[in-house]
């Protein structure tokens, strides 16, 4: 199985749609015990730079304050 873990510039909406493509994979009644623990591996990796570009973004968001200034996004946890 080839990982895409080297390449930094996948989207997000990229990450969500090959963690789709994998569990479509892993659902089948022929997917080999060898092969579903590699694909459970990608997945954990497509969903790590997954969360770390949504972590990225979220900082990279800014709000408007009363005062008509950018004040950086504080989500809720």
């Amino acid at each position: 199985m080839a990982q895409k873990n080297d390449n930094q510039d996948i989207t997000i909406e990229q990450s969500f749609e090959a963690l789709e493509e994998i569990i479509s994979k892993m659902e089948s009644a022929d997917i080999s015990l060898d092969d579903s623990f590699a694909l459970y591996k990608e997945g954990m990796a497509q969903l790590q730079q997954a969360n770390a570009k949504i972590e990225q973004t979220k900082k990279a968001v800014m709000a408007i304050n009363k005062e008509g200034g950018l004040d950086v996004f504080e989500g809720e946890d």
